[in-house]
């Protein structure tokens, strides 16, 4: 783990940044490609792109703040020291989604199709993205003596299992799901991520030991929202299948 690359002056540049930043920029290359084979603009993509990172991070800081109301009530100007630390991914995803489907015909692309292309790239930078977090040493697993690491970061020397090196391999395979598979109708590749990742998220939030926030029905705030994304997308793919059924 090398949680900083190096020091300009006082600035230091962490791994994690760097690894964040990568997966912004895989991603948006990987997306752009995909888009192309729609007919979309590169420009009009890029457009679109950095609507959705300003409100993916947007979307990321507010879901973390709600995590922890009670500490952001007695410092509300933490709240915009992103710097620090605290940000969610479905937050984010939430957040991204909201807008792309709010501004993806006044950009002229078909809702579905255009997730469709975006999707992939998503995965990407969350492989990244979590293994910037392994650097850094933040979302990490439970106390393990048997399959555990001790992340400096956390500073007590206790071996605790890299539930984000987990995660980054379940999505490495979901994105070779996503990008064998055979397209049949727009919105495939969207409903087929949101089914994954739903899953694979459920079943990785038993193994971390970080902070998550307050539990619904037993559920961490994050198994909770993939169980609604789960099921949302079970939904979606049924009735996308019977209409392609009716259509032909």
């Amino acid at each position: 783990m090398i949680p900083e690359l190096f020091k300009i002056g006082p600035f230091t540049i962490y791994t994690y940044g760097v690894m964040v930043a990568l997966g912004f920029l895989l991603g948006t290359f990987i997306t752009v490609k995909k888009a192309a084979t729609y007919g979309y603009e590169k420009e009009k993509v890029l457009d679109l792109i950095v609507w959705l990172f300003v409100a993916s991070l947007v979307g990321a800081r507010v879901l973390y703040v709600l995590t922890d109301l009670a500490y952001y009530a007695k410092a509300p100007l933490k709240i915009f020291a992103i710097w620090e630390g605290g940000l969610v991914y479905y937050g984010g995803f939430i957040g991204g989604v909201t807008v792309f489907f709010l501004l993806a015909k006044r950009f002229g692309f078909q809702s579905l199709k255009m997730a469709d292309a975006i999707m992939p790239g998503i995965v990407a930078g969350q492989i990244l993205g979590r293994l910037g977090c392994f650097t850094r040493g933040c979302c990490y697993g439970m106390p393990s003596d048997n399959i555990g690491m001790v992340f400096p970061g956390i500073g007590d020397g206790v071996k605790y299992f890299p539930s984000m090196l987990l995660e980054a391999a379940g999505l490495a395979f979901i994105f070779i799901l996503l990008n064998s598979m055979k397209k049949k109708s727009a919105g495939q590749v969207f409903f087929r991520y949101l089914l994954y990742y739903g899953v694979l998220r459920f079943l990785v939030e038993f193994t971390r030991g970080d902070f998550r926030g307050p539990s619904f029905f037993g559920l961490s705030v994050s198994q909770f929202i993939s169980v609604v994304i789960v099921a949302a997308a079970t939904i979606s793919i049924i009735v996308h299948g019977k209409k392609k059924e009716n259509a032909s």
